[in-house]
């Protein structure tokens, strides 16, 4: 068993401007066998920034996490929040369209779940998926 491939992605240009919490619960037999993670914090919520950081990390607009492989994972339960710490320029909403965000799944190299979310700029966004084999 390969166990579980999470796939995210984000190319909105102004992606920097949010934090990025993901949390897995990897289950088999309905039982959590395995919690997968990833944090990136820009910065602390409310500074809103007035620029991308210098040492800001591209990398994060593809993030990919996976479960160990060997374990008989049956389920997942996906936690991703998109927490903004920097608000956008403009006072005008119909200024700031939402933004794309990619999740895929895949288990043992099957594809089980692909969506792209529709990103509030000023929200963020609280994403809980659910994969069952």
């Amino acid at each position: 068993m390969k166990g579980y491939l999470v796939k995210i992605s984000c190319d909105f240009e102004e992606f920097w401007r949010y934090n990025l919490v993901v949390m897995g619960s990897v289950l088999s037999g309905g039982e959590q066998s395995e919690l997968i993670k990833y944090r990136s914090d820009v910065a602390a919520v409310g500074d809103n920034l007035l620029a991308k950081p210098e040492d800001y990390d591209e990398g994060r607009s593809r993030v990919e996490l996976r479960s160990t492989e060997g374990v008989d994972a049956d389920a997942l339960t996906l936690y991703i929040y998109i927490i903004p710490h920097t608000l956008p320029r403009t006072e005008i909403v119909s200024e700031t369209k939402d933004f794309e965000f990619r999740v895929e799944v895949l288990h043992d190299d099957s594809r089980v779940y692909a969506h792209t979310f529709e990103v509030n700029q000023w929200s963020g966004d609280n994403i809980v998926i659910r994969v069952a084999e």
